[in-house]
């Protein structure tokens, strides 16, 4: 062991360690000072550190084999017999001396007394116990409530309360529950303490608005709800105008951000509202129609169209009155089917390219446009406008929704799933999210959890495409739980007499395409007197079905197990495929994998577990 020592302080070993030590430890300071002041990206540490650990064998290897001369770098010799240590020198004791520094001031940065600049996320104890952490800086806003003298401002309290939101969205480091997740809680009794805990946050906004002629009164109050502690109040009485409106909301959301960075000991960040419309008809007509969009059904989306169209009437360089319309004509004809002479689509593209022009930064119209060009089954713009959607605002839960919603129709849905979990993360409440999360872990072969998140939508009033899931039920041998279900659906759609048919459909492998016709022409005629647009459901399949995506990827798709009309199904899947220009897109940027290439132009698709179901 001597011997070897000997050998290595002979060749300097030693030395180059420690000026390696040294010397590193000063690059790694360096660095981390530069870092803020360059912009460089958070990792550039990390890198500098693996590549001296990389470094530091390379360095003890050269020197070992050779040495620095006077007349430059040589092989080092081999030791002269009966050589023995070699006396300390003072370039020896200068980095005995560097080494000694770098390791004391290490270790008083690792086990000293911790900074006390506060952490950009504390966390705290919930006050009920559970032991599940809540971020000290999180907060939701509540809905304000409507003191007006008619009880019919609802939407405006609303709409403020959605303008503070937005802001406070942007503040770096704060938390803020979704709109969805909050407004849920509209008019509930449950306490703020209680509300904050299943919000998962830690401060709560209210407030109430009360119009009256032509004067406006908001309040507004910030409360910590562990303790209940009021940190903020105050009280706004303004002429009612657009300008006003607007400053007030300014205030409130200035006020909000001051007293939360005085509680969290945070530098309070600048926060603005722009005031994007100075007329109040444009204003008020375009938080009606926000009302209508968030609440849509049925009967009420010609409403809403109407309120949107009056806003950018009354002000057309209204910019979010353009998107609202936007988007209030993307998903009309999935409401009002297609029974208009109205072409939506377009209607929906034109107004969100208004919107663009008149700001830029806005994010929904970017998702708009996503959605009429997956519909046009331009999938390269489709992917391009909900990207931009996303990158202008990653925090909206809309934006990862609908560029889900094209990874799922292209048949990718990893990262269909992996969209509508970033959604879900931003808005727990959304719950169209979670259905349509199902189908595509149905699709990946995951079917538990497809059931799971099936469940959940069905308690949430959730009921879009049920027919895709109500097939695993029966495939599982649960026809009582897949009966349920299907009648739930049959009664939504106010055809619960014809139950027992769709149940011989989804149950009865052996019908042949004419008894199925027969039972299904039979229903249809009872209903309408007649079998004018009568389609038969079985067998084929055209590309105006193919947005019922279980279609496609059901791996439980009841006509891929009906013998009798099996193989024309299959060719009409690969028609309808190949006439909605996917395998093209696939070709240029990927097979999901559930298909690939065949030759030059053609494809095959399985499914993601393509095994025969035991029925």
């Amino acid at each position: 062991m001597q011997s070897i020592i000997s050998e290595l302080r002979r060749r300097n070993v030693f030395r180059v360690a420690a000026a390696y030590l040294v010397v590193g430890w000063l690059l790694i300071q360096i660095t981390s000072l530069a870092m803020p002041a360059l912009h460089l990206p958070d990792w550039t540490d990390t890198l500098v550190f693996f590549l001296l650990m990389l470094g530091f064998p390379v360095a003890m290897l050269l020197a070992w084999a050779f040495e620095m001369t006077p007349d430059g770098m040589k092989k080092t010799e081999a030791a002269e017999a009966g050589a023995g240590f070699r006396p300390l020198g003072t370039s020896d004791y200068l980095l005995i001396t560097g080494v000694l520094v770098v390791v004391a001031v290490a270790g008083f940065q690792f086990f000293g007394p911790a900074s006390t600049a506060p952490p950009p996320a504390p966390v705290a104890t919930n006050p009920d116990d559970t032991g599940r952490p809540i971020i000290a800086a999180s907060i939701a806003v509540l809905p304000f409530a409507d003191l007006s003298p008619d009880g019919d401002q609802a939407y405006f309290g609303d709409g403020i309360a959605e303008e503070i939101l937005n802001v406070l969205t942007r503040v770096d480091g704060l938390h803020v529950a979704s709109r969805t997740s909050a407004f849920q809680f509209r008019g509930d009794a449950l306490g703020l303490p209680a509300i904050a805990r299943e919000l998962n946050v830690r401060h709560i906004v209210e407030g109430s608005v009360r119009k009256s002629g032509d004067t406006l009164r908001i309040t507004a109050q910030l409360i910590d709800a562990n303790g209940d502690r009021h940190l903020w109040s105050d009280t706004y009485d303004r002429p009612l105008t657009a300008e006003n409106i607007f400053a007030i909301q300014d205030e409130i959301a200035t006020e909000i951000v001051a007293a939360l960075s005085e509680a969290l000991d945070m530098s309070p960040p600048d926060v603005s509202i722009a005031t994007e419309t100075a007329n109040l008809d444009a204003y008020e007509l375009y938080l009606r129609g926000q009302a209508i969009f968030h609440r849509r059904n049925f009967d009420n989306i010609p409403q809403g169209i109407d309120y949107f169209e009056r806003a950018v009437v009354a002000d057309p360089e209204f910019a979010r009155g353009w998107a609202g319309l936007a988007a209030i004509y993307g998903v009309a004809e999935g409401w009002l089917g297609e029974d208009t002479d109205r072409d939506f689509g377009d209607l929906a593209w034109q107004a969100a390219d208004r919107a663009t022009r008149l700001n830029p930064d806005l994010a929904l119209p970017y998702s708009v446009r996503s959605l009429v060009a997956r519909e046009r089954l331009e999938w390269t713009d489709a992917f391009a406008q909900s990207n931009a959607a996303i990158a202008r605002d990653p925090s909206s839960a809309n934006a990862w929704y609908f560029r889900g919603g094209v990874w799922l129709a292209a048949g990718y849905f990893d990262a269909a799933a992996a969209d509508f979990t970033a959604a879900l993360e931003r808005d727990p409440a959304y719950s169209i999210t979670r259905r349509h999360l199902a189908f595509a872990e149905l699709y990946r072969g995951h079917t538990e959890r497809a059931l799971e998140l099936y469940q959940q939508g069905v308690l949430e009033q959730q009921h879009s495409n049920a027919n895709t899931m109500i097939p695993v039920y029966f495939a599982r041998r649960d026809d009582v739980t897949a009966l349920y279900h299907l009648a739930y659906v049959q009664e939504i759609y106010d055809d619960g007499a014809n139950t027992a048919a769709w149940y011989r459909y989804f149950s009865d492998f052996n019908l042949s395409d004419e008894e199925l016709d027969r039972m299904f022409s039979a229903i249809y005629f009872r209903e309408n007197s007649s079998l004018e647009g009568y389609q038969f459901i079985g067998g084929e399949f055209t590309i105006s079905t193919s947005n019922n995506h279980g279609l496609l990827w059901s791996p439980f798709e009841e006509n891929r197990f009906r013998l009798a009309s099996r193989q024309a199904f299959l060719a009409a899947r690969h028609n309808v495929l190949a006439e909605m220009h996917l395998p093209e897109f696939w070709r240029e940027n990927g097979f999901p994998p559930q298909c690939r290439p065949v030759g030059d132009d053609d494809f095959e698709c399985d499914w993601i577990d393509d095994r025969e179901v035991d029925r």
